[in-house]
This record gives structure tokens, sequence and C-alpha cells, in this order.
């Protein structure tokens, strides 16, 4: 009888405790920042699948040690989201194995747009390389979206660009998820009139932007003898784009979009007060005139509480510009700081500023905020070591190969983006308007965004087609104007829930490289010391212990 209730005690209860405890999903996330736990939106959507959706991971098989971590906090994010619904089946797919031709595959994923990231370590001491595609596909048997799966930013080390997409990881797949289960997008205008950036210039960020709004091209002057028409067409948006136009406005133009603006419509503008011919600077002179742009906005945006500067700001920390030297075959290209190219500071952080790397604002100009009953925030600025020049003045690229002055840029930071909120006044308040119109108002909630770069959502070319808006292809360098103006896009259509698991911090201990090199010798010495005193140490208290006991 003691026989049974001894095997019941040591076998019976553990099996039975192990059992339950299997079919017990409780989890406590001790992590001080949450790292383990889903935001409430994340849940809110997940619990609302209405049918089954295909993940495929393909950041996986043979990876690098940093790598390896990344992969097991994707891993562990997949096992809690599964907690609250289950219709998501997953599948972790190592796109080498099975794999013909390297070359071939790399091909056929970054044909779908999954570009390999390259990994060069140290392996007995030779570099090895390494390739992984850390990108996941999400689909619903319809449609179907990316995931990246490593976010980065320029200046990165290979600890911060890990550490920075473990902490986006929940924001990406929720980003998928929303964009493949949303069935009603809010509709966003691009104005085409008024020289406006060209479709191929903006290509990139309307592609960004359209899995989570539809656009629509608007002319302002399309209807120039029906102004009710054009105010009933632009009022349709609740937001209005405008990139870098280079015509002026006409009154009439100026009042349509002050009306739009008092009917609570949004606006972004993205506009270059200062003129600058590239195509003149970079031919084989090399110089240009920098001239004031008349766009006949002067007096609305005064009105609205700002003014932008007839300056160009120069900053110390700035972008490259690549210049060809010497002839034929010994022509070499090399990257020059070119301080009318700021990397601009992201500044408002609650929003938009974390996670977000320096923005590319090639011929800023500085924007001065003016007294009224509008909330204004700085969204971005130049660095601390700032200079401005009054216009006109002629701009030369042998300016690029002379060295920098630090104390020269001695002006504080220049703000070079701009959100203002609240009741704006109409520019026509206490005027004669320009066309008499039905429903006229002459306040208005609303919100607008000013940047002081016309060029910031252009992409580059390449053999006339567009590349990804931020990508530098003179210097191969990313910049992040992409995923910032995103975001103040989001901001403007009330699409907070993206903003704020784009912002989650997750806070994770990094190693000092440089300290642990400095010190390498004495931690070795101590790893290699210390289990042996430690044993000696051990094996002398049982000696004394030992004679102690039995010595008598």
């Amino acid at each position: 009888m003691r026989e049974k209730s001894n095997w019941f005690k040591n076998l019976a209860i553990p099996l039975l405790l192990i059992l339950l405890s299997q079919g017990i999903g409780l989890r406590w996330d001790m992590t001080q920042d949450g790292r383990f736990s889903l935001n409430e939106n994340t849940k809110t959507l997940l619990k609302s699948l209405e049918q089954p959706l295909k993940i495929d991971i393909f950041l996986t098989g043979k990876l690098p040690a940093d790598y390896h971590r990344l992969h097991r906090e994707i891993i562990t994010l997949i096992k809690v989201m599964e907690e609250h619904t289950d219709k998501l089946v997953v599948s972790y797919i190592d796109p080498f194995k099975g794999a013909g031709s390297k070359d071939e595959l790399i091909g056929e994923m970054t044909q779908f747009g999954m570009i390999p990231e390259y990994i060069m370590s140290e392996q007995n001491q030779a570099m090895e390389q390494t390739i992984v595609f850390p990108w996941a596909m999400i689909n619903d048997g319809r449609k179907t979206h990316r995931i990246p799966l490593l976010e980065k930013i320029l200046g990165d080390n290979e600890q911060q660009k890990i550490n920075r997409s473990i902490a986006q990881l929940e924001f990406h797949f929720f980003d998928a998820l929303h964009k493949i289960t949303q069935k009603l997008k809010p509709t966003i205008g691009v104005l085409t009139s008024h020289g406006s950036s060209k479709s191929t210039r903006i290509t990139d960020f309307m592609r960004s932007l359209h899995p989570y709004y539809q656009l629509a091209s608007f002319d302002l002057k399309a209807l120039e003898n029906y102004p009710e028409k054009t105010l009933e067409n632009i009022k349709r948006f609740k937001l209005l784009l405008v990139s870098n136009p280079t015509e002026s406005f006409s009154e009439k133009e100026k009042y349509l979009l002050d009306q739009h603006l008092m009917h609570g419509g949004k606006q972004w503008w993205a506009i270059n007060t200062v003129a600058v011919n590239q195509d003149s600077l970079f031919n084989p002179t090399g110089m240009t005139i920098a001239v004031k742009r008349t766009l006949n906005m002067d007096n609305a945006f005064f009105k609205y509480g700002f003014r932008l500067k007839n300056n160009l700001v120069k900053d110390l920390y700035c972008a490259p510009v690549v210049l060809a030297t010497g002839t034929d075959r010994k022509t070499q290209y090399i990257p020059y700081p070119w301080p009318y190219y700021p990397l601009a500071i992201p500044k408002y952080e609650k929003l938009f500023g974390k996670h977000s790397g320096n923005v590319l604002m090639p011929f800023s100009s500085t924007i001065d905020t003016l007294k009224n009953q509008l909330k204004k925030t700085i969204l971005i600025s130049s660095s601390n070591f700032s200079q401005t020049i009054q216009t006109p003045v002629s701009l030369s690229l042998k300016e690029a190969s002379d060295k920098l002055n630090p104390n020269l840029f001695d002006q504080k930071p220049q703000t070079l983006g701009l959100l203002l909120e609240g009741k704006f006044s109409s520019v026509f308040d206490n005027r004669i308007p320009p066309v008499e119109l039905k429903e006229k108002k002459i306040t208005g909630e609303s919100q607008m965004i000013i940047f002081s770069s016309g060029s910031v959502a252009e992409n580059q070319l390449d053999k006339g087609n567009p590349l990804e808006l931020g990508y530098d292809k003179w210097t191969n360098n990313f910049y992040s104007n992409k995923v910032f103006l995103q975001k103040t896009i989001h901001h403007l259509m009330g699409n907070k829930k993206l903003l704020h698991l784009q912002n989650k911090t997750v806070f994770l201990p990094q190693l000092d490289f440089q300290k642990v090199k400095q010190i390498s010798g004495l931690l070795k010495t101590s790893l290699l010391i210390t289990p042996l005193l430690i044993l000696l140490a051990l094996g002398g208290s049982v000696h004394r212990w030992r004679t102690r006991k039995f010595g008598r």
C-alpha cells in the first residue's frame, strides 16, 4: 500500500500537474517595457479577423547570432498573437532550402520586393558573407502584402539595427493586418496643376500611401469658370496634398484653397520659396542663381500664422553630393559634404520622432512662426550647427570641395517643418472675395502641415524608373523621408492607431564593444581563474568540515 502511495506522489501527481499546466494559457509579462504584451488595438484587430490569414516568414534557416535573436522574438510575438485568434496560419520557410542557384533565388525574391540583407561576419580569421531575407508575407487568398522584419536607419550598427527591428515588430504585423483587412479607404487629393511634382517623382510616396488611402488627382485649373463646382470637388477630399508647386496661384485659386481649409479640409504642403535650377547647377559650369519663387501664397500663410523666409539653410550635418574628378579612365566619383542638403532631425517625438532617422531636405528655407490662436508644433529642423544665406545668391558646386568651417555654422536650429492645428481664420475675412460662393466660411477647425523643401517627398529616377523614396543612388544611402512623411499623413488623416504602435519603444541592453575590447584581457583571466578559486574554496570547506567531524 505504501509503495502505491509513493508511486502516486512521485510520478502521478507531477505528471498530472504537467498536463494541467499545458492546458492553462496563463502568462505574466514582467518586462519593464511590456515587450511581450500586445497593444489593445492589436488585440482588437486580431479578434475581429473573419477569415484565415496565411503568414509566411522567410527569416529562418542558417542565421547570424543577432538575427537568431530577432527570429526568436518573431516566434514569441506570433505565439502571443495566436492567443487572441485562431485565424493565423503561420509557416517558417527557409528560402535557400531546396533552391537551385543562389543568384536565381535572389532575383526571384527581389522581384517580389523582398530585398536580401548581406551580413559580413568574421569566422576563423576570415570574413564570411551570409545572405538573409528579413521579410514575411501575409495573404488572405485575394491580396498579398509584404511585412518588413528589419528596421534600420542610417548610422545604425548591427546591434542597434536588431534592437530597433524588435521594437517595431508588432507595428509591422499590425500594419500588414490593417492593410489586408481594411474595407473602406478615405480619399486624399493630390494636386497635379501649378507645376507640382511630376507623377514619376512622387511615385514611391504615392505607392506607400495607396494601401491605406484612395488617391485621386486634382487639377485646380480644370474648371476655372466654375468655382462652385471646383470647391464642391475639393471638399470631397479629407486631405489635399500639394508637392513642390512652381507656378503662381491666382486670387481665385487661393480663395478656393482657403475655403477648403475653412470647411474642415486638411492640407499638406511641401514648397520651395527659393527656386534653384538643379539642371543648371549640375551642368559643366556647375553654377546657378537661387532666386525668390513667387507663388502668391505669402499673405495666406501669414494669416495662418507662419512665414517662409527667402533664404537657404546650410547645415554642417548634411548629405553628400557626388562629383566627378579626372577624365576618361581616370575619372573618379567622390562624395563631398553639401551643406545645402540638410539632414534634418525630426523633433516631435510623441508622434513622429521616435524610430525616425534623418530626413534629406534639399534647398530648404526657414519657417518663421507668428502669434495667433493656432497651436504650432515644430516637426523637423536643422541641426545645432546651421547657417542661413539670403537670396538671390550664386551657388557653385566648387563650394562642395572647400573645407567646411564649423565656426560659420553658428546659428540655432532652423524650423523646416511645421504642424498647425486649431481654428483657422480665412485670408479673405473683411476682404472682397474674388468670386461669390454660396457656402463661404470665415473660420473653420482644421490642420495643416508645411515643409520648406519642395522635393522632400520626391524620389530619384534611374533610366526613367522611380526609385524608393529616401534612397540616393549616387551614394547608396537610405534616408528616412518615406517613414517620416507617412507618419505626417497618418496624423492628418486621423490614423492614430498606426502612429501609437509605430512609436513603441523596447528597452534592450546593448554591449559597449569598445569597453569590452579594453577589458577583454581581464575578463579572460577572471573567467579562467574564478572557477578554480571557487572549486578550491569548496574543496577546502569540505575538507575542513570532514576534519572537524571525523578527525577525532
